[in-house]
């Protein structure tokens, strides 16, 4: 377990936890800068009002940083299932492909064997027939290539925006409880010098 002393308002802090040193060093600036903020805002404030501002900040951070995670996993789950569709359609479309290509090496066999120029024609019609549709398949499936790379990237754009915003929570969370614990002690230390005073 780290432990390291910090700075808030003036009064130092000796906070134990699982996080490296700077990671809490970095919480604390973040709840200092804040504090000082008020207190420089209203130099009326208490030490105690401008921890529960900054309380309150850090939750209102912490609760739009869920909404945005909600947000972006529904948006996530949303591509996982188009994904899927596109990945049936490709298998689909494969599939006649291969028919299409069997079709094709029938005729061309055929079209060996025959010796009669009207059937040579008329196989020849449908050997280009067959090759045009042949033609669209191919480029529909390029499509839905294209469409799929396209979605994979934009997945793989939202899973990092999705672990940037887990690490954001985690750091409000952790904001959250040492403001919290700061309040306590500022509490505590208004308490006592309220009694030091009587």
């Amino acid at each position: 377990m780290n432990v390291v002393t910090v700075n808030i308002n003036g009064i130092d802090y000796h906070l134990k936890g699982e996080e490296k040193e700077e990671y809490l060093q970095r919480v604390a600036n973040y709840v200092d800068k804040k504090i000082n903020h008020f207190m420089e805002g209203n130099n009326k404030l208490s030490t105690t009002s401008a921890a529960v501002l900054t309380a309150l900040n850090a939750v209102d951070e912490l609760f739009k940083c869920y909404e945005e995670f909600e947000k972006l996993d529904k948006e996530l789950e949303a591509l996982e299932k188009s994904e899927g569709n596109y990945k049936k359609e490709t298998a689909e479309l494969m599939k006649q492909l291969a028919e299409s290509e069997q079709k094709n090496k029938e005729l061309d066999e055929r079209l060996i064997k025959a010796s009669n120029n009207d059937l040579l024609r008329e196989k020849d019609l449908e050997i280009e027939r067959l090759n045009g549709e042949l033609e669209k398949i191919k480029q529909t499936e390029a499509l839905s290539l294209d469409e799929k790379n396209k979605l994979k990237s934009e997945n793989k754009d939202l899973k990092f925006q999705l672990q940037s915003t887990k690490y954001k929570l985690i750091d409000l969370q952790h904001k959250l409880i040492d403001n919290q614990i700061d309040l306590v002690k500022a509490k505590k230390s208004l308490e006592n010098s309220l009694l030091s005073e009587d």
